[in-house]
């Protein structure tokens, strides 16, 4: 494989990740989905149905942690960007790479936490609960499509 293709691609991947619409932003966060931006849209379609108020409290409690989890990732991400952003303008060409490496250990980490995020979160919920989380995100994708 080609190295310098792997970073070009990754270079480009990084900026491209940052530039778009606000409602675009919440969803699409460091290569995947915000794991709270899914998880407000999941809440509503709950409430209803959720067996008592500690399967909720559990969830808000739940949708806070991940909140802590992305901006973290975001703060670093952002100080990365900064750095890299100053590296290049002093023309230090040897930090690109330096910088493509953090950048996929970023990406694996939020992915993680997506991973994560779905794993925990289907333990909260019955068998009904999670078909009508899947519809309300069929029918969001839909709208955003």
């Amino acid at each position: 494989m080609d190295t310098s293709a792997a970073n070009v691609n990754a270079l480009n991947f990084s900026s491209s990740s940052f530039c778009c619409g606000t409602d675009e932003h919440d969803f699409r966060w460091i290569g995947g989905f915000r794991p709270s931006k899914i998880l407000q849209v999941m809440l509503p379609q709950l409430e209803d149905s959720c067996n008592c108020q500690q399967q909720v409290c559990d969830i808000i409690k739940f949708g806070k942690s991940c909140e802590q989890a992305e901006y973290a990732l975001s703060q670093g991400m952002e100080k990365l960007h900064q750095l890299h952003a100053k590296a290049t303008a002093a023309g230090d060409k040897g930090s690109q790479v330096i910088f493509v490496s953090q950048l996929i250990s970023f990406l694996k980490q939020a992915n993680h936490l997506r991973q994560e995020f779905l794993h925990r979160f289907s333990r909260f919920l019955t068998d009904s609960q999670e078909a009508q989380i899947l519809l309300a995100l069929g029918i969001k994708l839909s709208q955003d499509i």
